[in-house]
């Protein structure tokens, strides 16, 4: 188990520092293929892809947790006699030894403690006071001994439990009050609320799924050869309303940033293609800040068509 919390560690890590990297020096441009006769790149929706892969990674780190904190506790107990001398007359007597594991989501042992002696159990109450002033109650099984007291399970019940706690303490105190009694199996199973949970997990990774396909994916292939260019706009990753144009590479005769003033206050920018027959064809359908990144867009198609 320690050794998969290390790996996702690294792998957290690891995506992280590709997040911040993304986001401060990532760019919108991405360019397929550069030659002589053609120029393919696309432009990419750069905030969509942030928020989506943040999404995804905090569906990572609920389903890390899940794994982790869901878990089963089953507690196996034995009336085991034993003989004892009190003024020379042998007594028969019985002592209560249990064995009590925690299994994770994957039904791996956890932990193991044996418990000598049990002698009782009883249902200890806490109490918590949340931002609000709210008080909240949390309840914890508690096996007894002479010596100790165990929690029967790491994580407390809430007031939803709290029935499920009682449950299992009437379970034991049976047990304990039949002497005919030879064994007790008390199992806390948690792994169906982990799939219930899970399902939330998968709502996350769809989410952030959804908000990188939602993104506009602006593609534009120039060629010579044909002399066009061919300017395709979709989302959904090309399956829904995908949008494709068709232009002579002749009808260009000018590509510059267009500013527009922002909202928020400062500009926000676009690449825009200036035709012969004075149509305007921006590439993406909205303005977005980052001029460099634009002024870097009309520098490599001007270069392309500039080239023999």
């Amino acid at each position: 188990m320690e050794n998969t919390n290390s790996l996702l560690g690294y792998v957290l890590l690891i995506t992280n520092l590709f997040l911040i990297w993304y986001f401060l020096r990532g760019k919108n441009l991405k360019i397929h293929k550069q030659t002589q006769n053609q120029l393919n790149f696309t432009i990419q929706p750069k905030w969509f892809l942030f928020i989506g892969l943040f999404i995804g990674q905090a569906g990572i780190i609920c389903l890390h947790t899940i794994f982790t904190i869901i878990s089963s506790t089953q507690l196996s107990c034995d009336r085991v006699p034993q003989n004892l001398q009190a003024f020379s007359i042998e007594q028969k007597s019985s002592i209560i030894i249990c064995d009590l594991r925690e299994f994770d989501f994957f039904d791996r042992q956890k932990s193991q403690k044996l418990i000598t002696g049990l002698i009782g159990t009883r249902l200890e109450k806490q109490t918590k006071t949340d931002k609000e002033g709210k008080i909240l109650y949390k309840y914890r099984v508690q096996l007894l001994t002479n010596t100790e007291s165990i929690p029967f399970t790491r994580i407390a019940y809430s007031d939803y439990f709290s029935e499920e706690a009682e449950l299992i303490i009437l379970k034991i105190k049976n047990f304990l009050a039949q002497p005919l009694e030879k064994n007790l199996v008390v199992k806390q199973d948690d792994t169906l609320k982990g799939y219930a949970a899970i399902g939330g997990t998968l709502f996350l990774f769809l989410v952030g799924l959804l908000i990188i396909a939602a993104g506009s994916f602006i593609n534009c292939n120039f060629e010579k050869e044909s002399n066009s260019l061919t300017l395709s706009r979709y989302r959904w990753f090309g399956k829904l309303g995908k949008a494709v144009f068709l232009y002579s590479l002749n009808e260009i005769i000018d590509i510059k940033v267009e500013s527009s003033d922002s909202s928020e206050g400062g500009f926000v920018y676009r690449v825009t293609l200036m035709l012969a027959s004075d149509e305007t064809v921006p590439l993406s359908g909205c303005y977005s800040s980052g001029f460099e990144e634009k002024q870097e867009i009309v520098k490599t198609i001007k270069s392309f068509l500039a080239s023999s």
